[in-house]
């Protein structure tokens, strides 16, 4: 499999494959990586004679004959098949298509880019696995995983410095925190924080001003409102997320979690281990940060309030996937529930 670096130093050297790949979690990176390649091929020059383009409902005879083209006025006959559900394909259509793909002239170079279509390594069926084993050995295949932790960071700092403004890695953190770190969702936001900052510095005030949160940071603050015995606060989270149409089953999965990060933290703590090693032993890999939070959020909650409100969780969330209930009435009543949890010491 090829990197992005990789892929660049390759394309650089104006020595192209006959078949490239490019699939995976992150769809605005296999977007990129497709156009990337596309723009090194064609010189950013195509016409209808050397551009093909192809997508799930063409007919692999089209294909077929499209691979066979003599480039005109051009060095290069180039296809784009843009989310071609390999798995889903026939067995004689696929078997074709492999076909093609193996006697593909030395003038023609196609691009199989999944930019929407969900698959990944590990997903794939067979037909898929076939494809990228050939590729990965015949050309250039490449599987885009998600951005985490400091590279994605990183990667912020940039965006903001192409945008004309300043970012330090701190602030960049909190940017993933609150919108997620889907590239797509973050380029957007990027875009209106480089927009009001105006060839300044993007500070975490700035975030908290424009940055939409996404739905699980939003369960996750209102944990925090829970925890501290803030109803008032917490009640408007609530609010907040049904008006989002979060569902409440949603919002109680992820307000479990929270409080399963917190009970790992206590028991954790109790039994002398850090941070560090409870995040590397329960897999939080890019989450660790959460873990800091959380344990600073409980030091006023006792370990029974802990596993008394898991319980209740899972009683609720257990009602409204099998009853039919108000959601948002079972939520409240659920938050009223858990804070005064949070507020009792009678096991101290």
């Amino acid at each position: 499999m090829y990197s992005e670096s990789e892929l660049k130093k390759h394309l650089s050297g104006g020595h192209f494959k006959n078949v490239y790949l490019c699939f995976g979690e992150e769809k605005m990176l296999v977007k990129r990586s497709a156009e990337l390649i596309e723009k090194k091929v064609s010189g950013g020059e195509m016409n209808e004679f050397n551009y093909h383009v192809f997508d799930n409902d063409s007919d692999i005879s089209e294909i077929s004959v499209s691979a066979d083209i003599i480039p005109f006025m051009s060095e290069w006959n180039l296809l784009r098949i843009n989310d071609l559900d390999i798995d889903k394909l026939s067995k004689s259509d696929f078997e074709a298509l492999m076909k093609i793909i193996k006697d593909l002239p030395d003038t023609t170079v196609m691009i199989m880019a999944m930019p929407t279509l969900e698959v990944t390594a590990k997903s794939a069926k067979s037909q898929m696995k076939k494809l990228v084993n050939y590729v990965d050995k015949n050309g250039v295949c490449m599987e885009l995983g998600h951005r985490s932790g400091l590279a994605l960071e990183r990667d912020m700092c940039k965006w903001a410095k192409a945008g004309g403004c300043t970012m330090s890695e701190l602030t960049a953190h909190k940017l993933i925190q609150t919108a997620g770190e889907d590239l797509n969702r973050l380029n957007a936001e990027m875009k209106k924080l480089t927009a009001y900052a105006d060839g300044k510095e993007i500070t975490p005030e700035m975030i908290e001003l424009l940055v939409s949160k996404t739905a699980e940071a939003s369960v996750y603050d209102l944990f925090g409102w829970i925890v501290e015995g803030n109803i008032n606060k917490a009640l408007s989270a609530i609010s907040a997320l049904f008006y989002q149409q979060v569902s409440g089953v949603y919002i109680c999965t992820v307000l479990s979690g929270a409080y399963l990060d917190a009970y790992r933290v206590r028991t954790g703590g109790d039994a002398g281990k850090p941070n560090a090693v409870i995040a590397e032993d329960f897999g939080y890999k890019n989450r660790a940060w959460v873990l800091g939070k959380i344990a600073k959020q409980i030091r006023g909650v006792t370990t029974s309030a802990l596993r008394r409100s898991i319980d209740k969780l899972l009683e609720v969330q257990t009602r409204m996937v099998t009853e039919v209930v108000d959601e948002r009435i079972e939520i409240e009543r659920l938050v009223c529930q858990l804070t005064l949890y949070a507020e009792d010491r009678s096991d101290d």
